[in-house]
């Protein structure tokens, strides 16, 4: 192994020793830690990753060491199932078996898999099961040699940096410094003080004289020149003579481009001087995987029980095979690529068929026996294309990447005869569909192009499949080519053409210009109108429903929801599982028309299906429209949450269009939760990754104008929405109001135009009379007459802004109204009421969580009292000795959330939020969030009176 130790420590390394250390304390504090040793070959990571797990063991942490293995990168989450195998007698055992058991599950044959384990439902679930382990005491998960795992473990490993579970976790990964794992280095890089990277670097003279003392001072020179200090090619030629160092050393070999080959070779000595039997045991190890099963290498070998154990014996004995926790292992990785190299060709493809025998028999894990299978199958071995078949499917859902590994095996296995056409395009739309699962566009529409000119049904599947990739590619030109393409088919009318239609419909819904998606799905509902197809009707009818609201027709959109509501109510999941996509408009709409209960269940619904069919292309899209919804009813943390949610989604399923749409609903929260700063960073940010659908894309730019607008950058916003010409009436109504308020805030003498669009947008609408709209179009009037001096009028509008956002049950939008009738009331002198519109303002941004507004309001409320006459000032009180922090931390805690809550909404450690806890407690003489919620109430009671 790669330790570079003597006598049990660990040489040259004690500045990374103490880096560990560094980490292995913040966790046990209960804070996140990353560590990412890079490294090239022998450096010794996997040495310092097991100093890690004894840190982590020493401070109690329950440790889970997992290595991949170059021979097993088809086999799914193989390094965590490495990692989680529950060992015996430990007492986390059930805990262990949990997780192994969920991702076995995961990518097992049909009839064993569990409900919802498509990647994105997986995840969460794996994710849940490490904070279940976390609530006992620290974790530490120790990944070694990631550049050797299979991808859907490096997808799992992305995703728990990137959405971390919620309890005090120590993520180790290892990888080879030329090898590094893109998406692994992104997340750790955003994870920023909370990672430890270390870089190994060879060691050096001094330290080579420190780990090899019994050596004279010539060899060790010699050593050195040859190992350039590398700690694995030292323990390895440690004990070569003096010519093979020389020769080494003077070819270059270990340092120029192909260290290990000679690195092998001299392994290699110490297995050709085994006995055959022992050789030959040794090399059905290595085929056979780690742990070491002793019955499956039997079964290789095929030797007596008697000699089939001495060599076992033999093998620990001389070190090339060690035993822990009751578990085979070979000493290093290099010592099993060794073993395996040397058995030859022809001998390991007869010893991988033995192995798939024989779990074939035993009915072992799919994914092995596939693994199996595929290193040892001939072209025409029918049996093992059902194998490796079964095992794609069963894994296309949690690892389409290993799904594709197998059935273009498969398909080059597959005999060429005309009886088996059928079966090799079965096989071609398989791959097809795991292929763009995984983002491989450009190979997935290769194969699906054969799929869609072979005759049958796979092809209106292929041309539907592939257009909805295009879409969530944002390729939307070709999206509409594909289907435009089918219907131009001579064949006959039948379910395929009106799926083809409903397909044509989605992709013109995308568009800037909603009136053609309406024509587009009224003529699939005229094709559907002899049929009974409920699922395909509801779909076109919600489609029909958003296009209709987008254009300005409420009374129509609000009678297509219905009817496409009452469809979707009445159809079983099975049914509704191929046309989640109907769930996303019909949600949208039914947010609009403020339906929040019928969107919410549809949504819940939506999601659930889409876990269990494995619909994981649904699941961005939903859960944007979930994130839309909590925001408009003022759940900001569940708003971001959802957001965030489906940014990871999109990022499994390598959609760049549904990530930018995810991530600008997060503009609004943000600003809302954590101030301009935040916002206008990620609207910078997202400037440049615009979705590619034009209704999309518009709604950024007003999301994004908006910031500018708050932040005080009105000019920002006018060139942000200088460009846009909307054509559907929701969106222009909002983009009219925005150009409004930035008009008049821009410069003295604009009064004029600014008022006259902000008329325009009240008129829209009034015609539409949709309550959000309306409060939006009277706070942009009531912020015009206000910024041209007509403070008497505006603050009607304010008021009736507040009044349309409340029945729009927008409550951080009808706390903003209120602030702004606040300011206008307090130009008049109005105090009392200058109270109560603050008051309720302050109750919705903290049942909301919206701390920056919070903050924001308490400031302007000193502003406005000193406005006040003398008289009707407040006296001072405790309360207001409170900081900003603290009287924010303080209404946080009053409203429910956890300290840990805490920080992470504002992005603070847990012990800061105590701290200021700690202070505001002692500044208001409480001992408890009790006496405390009573002070500040009571605190209100007084200010209100």
């Amino acid at each position: 192994m790669a330790d570079g130790a003597t006598h049990g420590r660990l040489i040259g390394r004690d500045a990374e020793l103490s880096l560990l250390a560094s980490a292995v304390s913040g966790t046990a504090d209960g804070e996140l830690r990353a560590v990412a040793v890079r490294g090239d070959p022998g450096m010794g990571k996997t040495r310092l990753l097991a100093e890690l797990a004894d840190l982590a063991r020493a401070r109690g942490f329950a440790v889970y060491h997992g290595q991949a293995t170059e021979f097993e990168r088809a086999v799914p989450f193989g390094i965590y199932v490495a990692a989680f195998e529950p060992q015996p007698g430990h007492p986390s055992r059930d805990e262990q078996g949990a997780l192994t058991e969920l991702l076995v599950d995961a990518t097992g044959p049909s009839e064993a898999r569990r409900a919802g384990l498509d990647r994105y439902r997986l995840f969460q679930r794996a994710r849940r099961l490490i904070e279940d382990q976390g609530a006992a005491g620290p974790v530490a998960i120790v990944l070694d040699d990631l550049h050797w795992a299979d991808q859907s473990s490096v997808e799992l490993t992305e995703y728990l940096l990137r959405r971390p579970p919620r309890a005090p976790l120590l993520l180790a990964t290892a990888y080879r410094a030329a090898q590094v794992p893109a998406g692994i280095a992104r997340a750790v890089a955003q994870l920023g003080d909370a990672t430890v990277h270390i870089s190994l670097t060879p060691l050096s003279e001094t330290d080579v004289a420190a780990l090899l003392p019994e050596a004279d001072r010539g060899r060790r020179r010699l050593l050195y020149r040859t190992t350039h200090g590398n700690p694995l090619y030292l323990q390895v030629l440690a004990d070569a003579s003096v010519a093979t160092l020389t020769a080494l050393a003077e070819a270059g070999d270990v340092a120029a481009g192909a260290p290990e080959r000679a690195l092998l070779d001299a392994v290699s000595t110490e297995l050709t001087a085994l006995t055959p039997d022992v050789r030959q045991v040794a090399c059905a190890a290595a085929v056979a995987g780690e742990p070491i099963s002793l019955n499956l290498v039997a079964s290789i070998t095929g030797l007596p029980e008697a000699a089939f154990d001495h060599a076992i014996d033999h093998l620990v004995g001389v070190g090339l095979v060690v035993e822990a926790d009751a578990a085979f292992r070979f000493r290093h990785p290099l010592v099993r690529a060794a073993a395996y190299w040397m058995a030859g060709a022809a001998w390991r493809s007869r010893a991988h068929d033995r192995a798939a025998d024989y779990l074939r028999s035993k009915g072992g894990p799919l994914q092995l026996l596939a693994h199996h299978t595929a290193r040892s199958a001939q072209h025409g071995d029918v049996q093992a294309v059902r194998t490796l078949e079964a095992a794609a499917a069963a894994a296309v859902d949690a690892a389409p990447s290993t799904a594709a590994r197998l059935l273009r095996t498969a398909i080059r296995l597959l005999p060429d005869d005309e009886d088996r056409a059928g079966w090799r395009v079965q096989l071609q739309w398989a791959l097809g569909r795991a292929l763009g699962v995984t983002g491989d566009l450009t190979a997935s529409r290769q194969i699906l192009q054969e799929v869609m000119r072979a005759p049958g049904p796979l092809r209106i599947a292929a041309v539907g499949f592939s257009s909805m990739i295009y879409r969530l590619l944002g390729d939307f030109d070709e999206a509409k080519a594909l289907v435009t393409t089918e219907l131009t088919r001579p064949y006959a009318r039948d379910r395929s053409t009106s799926l083809t239609q409903v397909g044509l419909a989605a992709v013109e819904l995308m568009g800037r210009e909603p009136g053609k998606a309406r024509v587009a799905a009224a003529v699939a509902l005229r094709s559907l109108r002899d049929t009974d197809d409920e699922a395909l009707e509801s779909a076109a009818r919600a489609i029909q429903a958003l296009a209709g609201l987008r254009d300005g027709d409420v009374v129509a959109s609000r009678s297509e929801t219905d009817r496409a509501a009452w469809l979707a109510d009445a159809m079983t999941d099975e049914a509704l599982a191929p046309h989640l996509e109907l769930i996303a408009p019909l949600a949208w709409v039914e947010m609009h028309l403020r339906r929040y209960d019928d969107a919410s269940r549809h949504l819940r619904r939506g999601l659930d299906i889409a876990s269990r069919a494995g619909r994981s292309h649904s699941v961005p899209y939903l859960l944007i429209v979930v994130s839309a919804l909590n925001e408009r009813q003022g759940r900001l943390i569940e708003a971001v949450t959802a957001a965030e949610e489906a940014r990871e989604a999109s990022r499994l399923i390598h959609s760049r269009e549904t990530l930018a749409m995810s991530s600008i609903l997060l503009l609004r929260p943000m600003f809302w939760r954590d101030g301009p700063r935040a916002a206008l960073e990620l609207a910078e940010r997202i400037s440049g990754t615009r979705p590619r659908s034009g209704w999309w894309s518009g709604l950024g730019q007003l999301d994004r104008a908006l910031v500018y607008v708050e932040a005080g950058q009105p000019k920002r916003a006018l060139a942000t929405l200088a460009g846009e010409d909307p054509a559907d009436e929701l969106t222009r109504t909002y983009c009219l109001a925005l150009q409004a308020m930035a008009t008049a805030a821009t410069a003295a003498g604009a009064e004029s135009e600014a008022g006259s669009l902000a008329e325009h947008a009240l008129s829209r609408a009034m015609t539409s009379g949709l309550p959000h709209q309306l409060g939006f179009a009277h706070r942009a009037q009531a912020k015009v007459l206000m910024l041209s001096g007509r403070s008497k009028e505006a603050v009607g509008h304010a008021e009736q802004a507040a009044a349309h956002f409340a029945a729009a049950g927008a409550p951080v939008e009808e706390g903003l109204a209120r602030q702004l009738a606040a300011e206008l009331y307090a130009a008049q002198g109005a105090t009392a009421q200058v109270r109560t519109e603050i008051g309720r303002a302050k109750s919705l941004y903290v049942a909301a969580g919206a701390a920056w507004l919070s903050a924001a309001l308490a400031r302007d409320e000193r502003r406005l009292a000193a406005r006040a006459p003398r008289g009707q000032r407040q006296p001072a009180n405790p309360v207001s000795a409170l900081t900003t922090r603290e009287r924010q931390i303080a209404d946080l805690a009053v409203s429910g959330l956890t300290n840990q809550q805490i920080a992470e909404r504002l992005h603070l450690s847990p012990k800061t939020v105590e701290a200021h806890l700690s202070r505001t407690f002692a500044k208001l003489g409480v001992q408890s969030r009790v006496t405390l919620t009573q002070r500040l109430t009571a605190d209100a009671r007084v200010r209100d009176d």
